[in-house]
């Protein structure tokens, strides 16, 4: 071999050396880029989970046990600031596709250990998440495992950033900025209002599902700032999957907290009928499918033509242990038969009121925004003897 060519030869294997040096520093610098870039993306993502002590010590539900969650919303994410503006514990059973859902009014009037008597706005308000959930499980004497806290600041941007036509049709919003007018609608009721939340979320829900598993926990962080929780974000899209396919009316059960609404100087609050917690507690908790008697709200509507018929069926339901949410009468006075109506996808509370009703028709009409499980419409056919 001539010295030129040797020369040649060596140079190439220096030029080779060095362009697979230029290589490898190449690979490892991208390396190192996606090893930051995903410490910082599961930094962002873990971020949503509350890491304080407290929250770190919430038991865990046991095998066969439903899953307590405390979910509720504030008017924005600085706690100091932030005002309770609704509240709804969950019940979850994914095995069976089971939710039992207790809706309780934010200016329920309960006594925090140690402190007399505080609406739960003001509870939150004095100690955040970590005394409302202490508060809630000594009032219900129940395990809570953990807690989804929404920040209803965030819900314009969050519509905006979705800008999808089907969530402005179907939510009949011409942008995100007119979601909170919506859901604080001051002719909703407190179940209405809880309904609008719902409906929302649902749909920023299935925006977060939609696409692959990347896509998925893109979108979940790009809308991390609507939620604070205990949870991990790794738990939080997993219930999203399990919810996505399961039908709320078909799958839910909803009641509100037994008590009722008083009015003093400083505004209004709601008198929880404690006598009533322990048998909903235990609805919370068991198999049983129907809501307790109790729970159970029921609409007595006079169609016979007969005065005082509505007001006998009722006392009648009152001492089987019903409870009686309005007496009246019905569109006209001209009904044949008697009719028990389920306002709700689970028909086992119209069925016991029907079984104290001889000759009722038992019927199905929902109305998801009522606070009423039960109508019944007394016929001519009704005998109060």
């Amino acid at each position: 071999m001539s010295t030129a060519t040797r020369y040649y030869t060596i140079k190439t294997k220096r030029r080779r050396l060095k362009t697979g040096r230029l290589l490898f520093l190449l690979a490892l610098f991208a390396f190192l880029l996606v090893l930051l870039f995903s410490a910082r993306f599961l930094g962002s993502l873990n971020a949503i989970k509350d890491q304080s002590a407290w929250a770190a010590e919430l038991p865990q539900p046991t095998a066969g046990q439903r899953e307590n969650i405390l979910v509720f919303s504030v008017t924005e994410s600085d706690v100091e600031n932030a005002v309770l503006t609704g509240m709804v514990l969950t019940a979850s059973d994914f095995n069976a596709n089971d939710f039992r859902l207790l809706h309780i009014p934010e200016h329920t009037l309960l006594e925090p250990e140690g402190q007399g008597f505080m609406r739960l706005s003001e509870v939150y308000a004095e100690g955040g998440p970590k005394q409302l959930m202490e508060t809630m499980t000594s009032f219900l004497n129940l395990p809570l495992h953990g807690y989804l806290e929404i920040n209803e600041a965030y819900l314009p941007t969050a519509i905006d950033i979705i800008d999808a036509e089907i969530v402005f049709s179907r939510l009949h919003l011409a942008n995100g900025g007119e979601v909170l007018a919506m859901i604080h609608d001051d002719n909703l009721t407190g179940t209405e209002r809880l309904e609008s939340r719902r409906q929302v979320l649902s749909l920023i829900s299935a925006h977060i599902m939609e696409g692959g598993a990347f896509s998925r926990v893109q979108r979940f962080l790009e809308l991390s700032p609507l939620i604070r929780t205990n949870l991990s974000w790794r738990k939080v899209l997993s219930s999203m999957e399990e919810l996505r396919d399961i039908s709320f009316q078909q799958a839910a059960q909803l009641t509100v907290l037994p008590g009722q609404k008083q009015v003093n100087t400083d505004g209004q609050y709601w008198l929880a009928d404690s006598q009533s917690v322990p048998e909903l507690v235990d609805w919370i908790s068991s198999e049983q499918s129907g809501i307790p008697r109790s729970q159970t709200a029921v609409e007595v509507l006079n169609g016979s033509g007969i005065q005082g018929q509505a007001n006998k069926l009722a006392q009648t339901l009152e001492a089987e242990g019903f409870t009686i949410v309005h007496i009246g009468n019905a569109d006209h006075s001209d009904y044949e038969d008697t009719q028990v109506i389920s306002r709700i996808e689970n028909m086992d509370a119209a069925r016991e009121v029907a079984i104290l009703i001889p000759n009722a028709q038992m019927l199905k009409d929902e109305l998801p925004d009522s606070d009423v499980h039960v109508t019944v419409i007394i016929g001519k056919n009704y005998s109060s003897e």
